[in-house]
């Protein structure tokens, strides 16, 4: 797709809640090109974009539509179906420019079975659920570009929200290292952590939006040595969330409003596993059996999944009077424990839920626009 380049107001519509049944809207003011000519400068109408983008990826019509908005075409949707840690969803568009090929890449938010690959970090330089998943991400995109970039030089428009988000931080990475910075423009959103490399700052043209409230972006704990790629830029303290919050979602903020909270949950867990060996090998009792804190995030990962059974919900509520009661107790902020665990009533909204929302992350984008 060739680019309109008029200068016009873009409507984009993206999803308030998980179920993607409440929607928004907003618009974009374009002007010869939707990015930056320097890569390394934030641009809040990119941000904006890319948030649209990242919060529809899980109707690809929606998304279809967002990208033809921007002038993105020759759309196509991928999802790897292999084993648990290498699952993601992501969609590709592209749009042509002078001599270049603009390729437009979304990371899908975490679906299902995937959760399980969000808790298992592995040992290396990178968490391994996200750099198995952008393993498959990058074949698709080098797939996608080879066919489509003769006599044209690629560049790249990343974006991804939550597991998204962090696959995204690291495909921008490799992008990055493949092209140069000045190739790659990369917003992610609500991204937790992905590396242990002390190298991240290097990677200028990624811009990584978080909330400290929100401890999906605080996980794994930098206690244990992870970052994210690129630069964070706070979405925090920057006024009254229920407000905007209300206006989107037609309900009241029950997400957390300080980081004071997340900051106690981060120390009751490095209390518990100070490191990533002890995540994985140091073990407490839970009623009749001994978990480590990864088997017990495993069985959050279940409730998360839609896939709790009798086993993992007596798991739980032995875990109330455990070593993990304080994790089970912030896990559970503002929801009843009981409607968690039942797992036909799904997850309901809770504190830790609303933090990291959509709906959170779109409301503080637009207090930090203004």
């Amino acid at each position: 797709m060739v680019i309109d380049t008029r200068e016009r107001d873009v409507k984009l519509s993206f999803p308030t809640d998980e179920k993607g049944e409440r929607r928004a809207s907003c618009r974009v003011r374009l002007s010869d090109s939707l990015l930056p000519r320097d890569s390394c400068l934030f641009s809040g109408t990119a941000a904006l974009a890319a948030a649209v983008l990242a919060l529809s990826c899980g109707d690809k019509k929606l998304l279809s539509e967002n990208l033809n908005a921007l002038s993105y075409g020759d759309i196509r949707h991928y999802y790897n179906e292999g084993g648990e840690d290498r699952k993601i969803g992501l969609s590709i568009g592209s749009r042509v420019r002078d001599d270049k090929l603009e390729v437009a890449v979304v990371l899908q938010g975490t679906e299902g079975a995937e959760w399980y690959s969000n808790f298992d970090l592995g040992y290396s330089a990178e968490h391994r659920g996200f750099s198995f998943a952008a393993d498959f991400a990058e074949l698709k995109l080098m797939d996608y570009v080879f066919t489509r970039a003769i006599g044209l030089e690629p560049s790249f428009f990343i974006s991804g929200y939550s597991r998204g988000g962090a696959v995204a931080n690291i495909l921008a990475k490799r992008l990055s290292d493949r092209y140069g910075i000045n190739r790659v423009w990369c917003y992610t959103f609500a991204s937790p952590a992905t590396t242990l490399s002390r190298r991240v700052g290097r990677y200028s043209s990624i811009f990584n939006l978080v909330r400290a409230e929100d401890f999906f972006t605080r996980v794994p704990p930098e206690g244990w040595g992870y970052i994210r790629y690129g630069h964070d830029i706070s979405l925090s303290d920057l006024g009254d969330i229920n407000e905007p919050f209300r206006r989107l979602t037609g309900e009241d903020y029950l997400g957390f409003t300080r980081r004071g909270t997340v900051d106690d949950f981060l120390r009751s867990v490095m209390t518990l596993a100070p490191n990533v060996h002890a995540y994985y090998e140091r073990r407490r009792c839970v009623g009749e059996r001994r978990l480590s804190l990864y088997e017990f995030m495993t069985g959050v990962a279940d409730m998360l999944a839609d896939q709790m059974d009798e086993t993992a919900a007596d798991t739980f509520l032995s875990a109330m009077v455990s070593d993990y009661a304080d994790l089970l107790t912030f896990l559970s902020s503002g929801a009843d424990l009981m409607e968690m665990l039942s797992s036909a009533g799904g997850v309901p909204r809770c504190s830790v839920a609303d933090s990291h929302s959509p709906a959170a992350y779109m409301a503080s984008l637009q207090l930090f626009l203004g």
